[in-house]
C-alpha cells in the first residue's frame, strides 16, 4: 500500500492539475459540504464496486 509522501509524488507526477483542482475544490467546502462530499464519494466507489462484481 501507498502511503504519505510517496502517494504524493504519484499524485504528482500522473495528474498534477487534476489533483490541485480536486484539492482546491474540497477546500472551498463548509465541513459539513465536506461530510456530504464524502457521502457522495462513498456511493460513487459503492456503486463502482458492484458495477465491477457485476463485470466477472
Amino acid at each position: 500500500m501507498i502511503e504519505g509522501k510517496e502517494m504524493e509524488v504519484l499524485l504528482l507526477q500522473k495528474k498534477k492539475s487534476e489533483a490541485e483542482e480536486i484539492m482546491n475544490f474540497v477546500s472551498s467546502l463548509d465541513p459539513y459540504e465536506k461530510r456530504e462530499f464524502l457521502g457522495y464519494i462513498r456511493g460513487a466507489k459503492m456503486v463502482k464496486q458492484i458495477n465491477w462484481v457485476h463485470k466477472y
